[in-house]
């Protein structure tokens, strides 16, 4: 017998009838638990992963200033510019020379010797001495302005070579610097010169007015004084 068409065959009479149709259900739950646990784990590792990175990453950049902040203090003294003891030894010179009077010539007096180094001469002056006559070489002589003012020079020769001694060495200045001419000059020794080891004097006068005062006088030599104006002061 046919089948008509559009219509499923009909099993021959005296067939087995066909087995049920299996379900797939299970295993698409299965799956789909599987999945989730993956998901799951994946989830779970990043988290972890991520929290030791942050942890690691906290530990580094706390740990290394605290050695580095809190350093303990250095107990050095020169560290300490406070505590330097160089600093006030820079101000003793000073005071060692200002407390010096025994380095002031003008407070010594007019006859204690003075040198520009002893190893040359040493020259002593006298007090300068006043008057209206004087005696020279047996005369008397008489002053053209109003008194004669003299003073005495001792120089002693303590260099190997000897020095000049004559009048256009010397030079004599009032109290306010003005240069005052030697009239009249004597001297202990026969020669222009101080041999070497001795010891002369010179006896220089001037012709002044009344109210002179003599302040100082000089010697300039080519080896005493190395053709410099030595200068030393006199009392009254």
């Amino acid at each position: 017998m046919s089948t008509p068409y559009g219509m499923p065959p009909t099993p021959p009479t005296g067939a087995p009838p066909l087995p049920p149709a299996k379900s797939r259900t299970p295993l698409y739950i299965a799956l789909a638990c599987g999945c989730v646990l993956v998901l799951l784990l994946v989830v779970a590792g990043i988290g972890v992963g991520l929290y030791l990175v942050g942890k690691d990453g906290g530990e580094e950049t706390t740990s290394p200033p605290s050695s580095i902040v809190d350093p303990p203090p250095s107990e050095d003294p020169s560290d300490d510019p406070t505590d330097d003891p160089s600093t006030p030894t820079s101000d003793a010179p000073t005071e060692i020379e200002t407390d010096q009077p025994v380095d002031k010539p003008t407070e010594g007096p007019s006859a204690d010797a003075t040198s520009p180094s002893d190893e040359i001469f040493t020259l002593t002056v006298s007090k300068p001495e006043e008057g209206t006559t004087l005696e020279l070489s047996g005369e008397t002589k008489t002053p053209e302005n109003d008194k004669f003012i003299g003073v005495a020079v001792t120089i002693e020769n303590s260099s190997s070579t000897s020095i000049g001694l004559d009048t256009d060495r010397f030079r004599l200045y009032d109290d306010s610097g003005a240069e005052i001419n030697i009239r009249y000059g004597a001297f202990s020794t026969s020669g222009p010169e101080i041999p070497a080891g001795e010891e002369a004097e010179a006896q220089l006068y001037a012709d002044v007015p009344e109210d002179t005062v003599l302040a100082e006088i000089s010697y300039t030599d080519e080896v005493g004084t190395g053709g410099s104006e030595f200068r030393v002061p006199v009392g009254g």
